[in-house]
Protein backbone atom coordinates (compact mmCIF):
# COMPACT_ATOMS: atom_id res chain seq x y z
CA UNK A 1 0.00 0.00 0.00
CA UNK A 2 2.80 2.39 1.44
CA UNK A 3 6.10 2.54 -0.15
CA UNK A 4 9.16 1.11 2.00
CA UNK A 5 10.77 3.48 4.51
CA UNK A 6 13.88 2.19 3.68
CA UNK A 7 15.86 3.63 6.27
CA UNK A 8 19.40 4.01 6.24
CA UNK A 9 21.17 2.62 9.23
CA UNK A 10 21.98 4.51 12.33
CA UNK A 11 25.51 5.45 12.95
CA UNK A 12 27.25 4.68 16.44
CA UNK A 13 26.22 2.66 19.42
CA UNK A 14 22.57 2.74 19.83
CA UNK A 15 21.87 4.69 23.29
CA UNK A 16 21.29 3.28 26.40
CA UNK A 17 17.00 2.38 27.37
CA UNK A 18 15.15 1.87 30.36
CA UNK A 19 13.80 -1.88 30.34
CA UNK A 20 11.03 -0.95 33.27
CA UNK A 21 8.24 1.69 32.95
CA UNK A 22 8.69 4.36 31.68
CA UNK A 23 10.28 3.33 28.60
CA UNK A 24 13.37 5.84 28.04
CA UNK A 25 15.88 6.83 26.28
CA UNK A 26 18.57 7.98 28.65
CA UNK A 27 21.50 8.62 26.62
CA UNK A 28 22.38 10.29 22.98
CA UNK A 29 19.74 12.84 23.42
CA UNK A 30 19.56 15.93 20.72
CA UNK A 31 19.75 19.01 21.02
CA UNK A 32 17.54 21.26 21.91
CA UNK A 33 17.36 23.46 18.55
CA UNK A 34 16.95 19.85 16.74
CA UNK A 35 13.87 19.02 19.23
CA UNK A 36 12.38 22.44 18.36
CA UNK A 37 12.24 21.91 15.30
CA UNK A 38 10.75 18.12 15.25
CA UNK A 39 8.35 19.43 17.32
CA UNK A 40 7.45 21.56 14.77
CA UNK A 41 7.03 19.08 12.21
CA UNK A 42 4.89 16.64 14.45
CA UNK A 43 2.56 19.32 15.08
CA UNK A 44 2.21 20.32 11.47
CA UNK A 45 0.50 17.71 9.68
CA UNK A 46 -3.63 18.10 8.56
CA UNK A 47 -5.93 16.97 11.55
CA UNK A 48 -2.91 16.37 14.25
CA UNK A 49 -3.76 18.28 17.73
CA UNK A 50 -0.96 18.84 20.10
CA UNK A 51 -2.47 17.51 23.38
CA UNK A 52 -0.80 16.36 26.44
CA UNK A 53 -0.11 12.74 26.45
CA UNK A 54 -2.74 10.14 28.57
CA UNK A 55 -0.09 7.41 28.75
CA UNK A 56 2.95 8.94 28.78
CA UNK A 57 4.99 10.87 31.64
CA UNK A 58 3.99 14.38 32.40
CA UNK A 59 5.23 16.96 29.48
CA UNK A 60 4.94 14.89 26.96
CA UNK A 61 3.11 15.93 23.47
CA UNK A 62 1.04 13.81 22.19
CA UNK A 63 -0.16 13.51 18.31
CA UNK A 64 -3.73 13.28 18.69
CA UNK A 65 -5.96 12.79 15.31
CA UNK A 66 -8.74 15.38 15.29
CA UNK A 67 -12.11 13.62 15.56
CA UNK A 68 -13.55 14.91 12.24
CA UNK A 69 -10.66 12.78 10.34
CA UNK A 70 -11.39 9.19 9.13
CA UNK A 71 -8.59 7.08 11.16
CA UNK A 72 -7.42 3.75 11.11
CA UNK A 73 -7.59 2.67 14.61
CA UNK A 74 -5.26 -0.03 14.67
CA UNK A 75 -3.23 2.87 14.55
CA UNK A 76 -3.59 4.50 17.92
CA UNK A 77 -2.24 3.40 21.40
CA UNK A 78 -5.13 5.37 23.47
CA UNK A 79 -8.17 7.34 22.46
CA UNK A 80 -6.65 9.29 19.27
CA UNK A 81 -3.44 9.45 19.98
CA UNK A 82 -0.68 7.26 18.01
CA UNK A 83 2.72 9.27 18.93
CA UNK A 84 4.12 11.29 21.77
CA UNK A 85 6.90 12.93 21.99
CA UNK A 86 8.89 13.03 25.59
CA UNK A 87 10.59 16.00 27.62
CA UNK A 88 13.60 16.62 29.00
CA UNK A 89 15.69 14.72 30.46
CA UNK A 90 14.36 12.18 27.87
CA UNK A 91 14.52 14.78 24.93
CA UNK A 92 13.45 14.30 22.12
CA UNK A 93 12.94 10.04 21.77
CA UNK A 94 9.35 9.37 20.97
CA UNK A 95 6.59 6.42 20.96
CA UNK A 96 4.79 5.79 17.95
CA UNK A 97 3.01 3.25 15.99
CA UNK A 98 3.71 1.71 12.74
CA UNK A 99 3.07 -1.22 10.69
CA UNK A 100 5.04 -4.30 11.95
CA UNK A 101 7.34 -4.23 8.63
CA UNK A 102 7.82 -0.57 9.20
CA UNK A 103 8.74 -0.95 13.00
CA UNK A 104 11.01 -4.16 12.20
CA UNK A 105 13.10 -1.93 9.62
CA UNK A 106 13.22 1.03 12.37
CA UNK A 107 14.49 -1.19 14.60
CA UNK A 108 16.63 -3.51 12.41
CA UNK A 109 18.56 -0.28 10.91
CA UNK A 110 19.19 1.48 14.63
CA UNK A 111 16.64 3.99 14.84
CA UNK A 112 14.89 2.82 17.53
CA UNK A 113 13.48 0.13 19.63
CA UNK A 114 10.38 -2.12 20.01
CA UNK A 115 7.91 -0.91 23.38
CA UNK A 116 9.05 -2.20 26.46
CA UNK A 117 5.35 -3.60 26.84
CA UNK A 118 5.80 -5.77 23.61
CA UNK A 119 9.55 -6.86 24.51
CA UNK A 120 7.35 -8.33 27.30
CA UNK A 121 4.62 -9.87 25.18
CA UNK A 122 1.47 -7.37 26.49
CA UNK A 123 1.74 -5.63 23.13
CA UNK A 124 1.88 -6.70 19.03
CA UNK A 125 4.66 -5.63 17.45
CA UNK A 126 4.43 -2.05 15.75
CA UNK A 127 5.02 0.44 19.22
CA UNK A 128 8.59 1.74 19.11
CA UNK A 129 10.68 4.19 20.77
CA UNK A 130 11.94 6.19 17.91
CA UNK A 131 15.39 7.18 19.22
CA UNK A 132 15.91 11.16 19.55
CA UNK A 133 17.67 13.11 16.71
CA UNK A 134 20.71 13.85 17.10
CA UNK A 135 21.08 16.34 14.31
CA UNK A 136 19.42 17.71 11.57
CA UNK A 137 20.28 14.79 9.47
CA UNK A 138 19.40 12.05 11.80
CA UNK A 139 16.09 14.69 12.02
CA UNK A 140 15.45 14.29 8.04
CA UNK A 141 15.14 10.94 8.92
CA UNK A 142 13.25 10.49 12.34
CA UNK A 143 10.89 12.97 10.34
CA UNK A 144 10.14 9.73 7.67
CA UNK A 145 9.25 7.47 10.43
CA UNK A 146 6.86 9.85 11.95
CA UNK A 147 5.76 10.40 8.64
CA UNK A 148 4.87 6.72 8.28
CA UNK A 149 3.64 6.48 11.88
CA UNK A 150 0.45 9.45 10.33
CA UNK A 151 0.31 7.64 7.34
CA UNK A 152 -0.69 4.72 9.60
CA UNK A 153 -3.24 6.48 11.22
CA UNK A 154 -4.93 8.00 8.48
CA UNK A 155 -4.60 5.08 6.08
CA UNK A 156 -3.30 8.02 3.15
CA UNK A 157 0.17 8.28 1.64
CA UNK A 158 1.75 11.95 2.43
CA UNK A 159 3.28 13.28 -0.84
CA UNK A 160 5.88 15.83 -1.08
Amino acid sequence: MFKTLNLTPRSGPLPKTTSRLPHSQLTQHGPDEVIDKLHEFCFSFPGVKNEHSTISVPGSRAMVMHEAHECNHEAFMIGREFAHIHPHPDNGSMHLQLPKADAMEVINKGWGEDHYLVTLGRLPKGLVMVFSPRDDDELEVVKSIVTRSYEFATNQEVTA
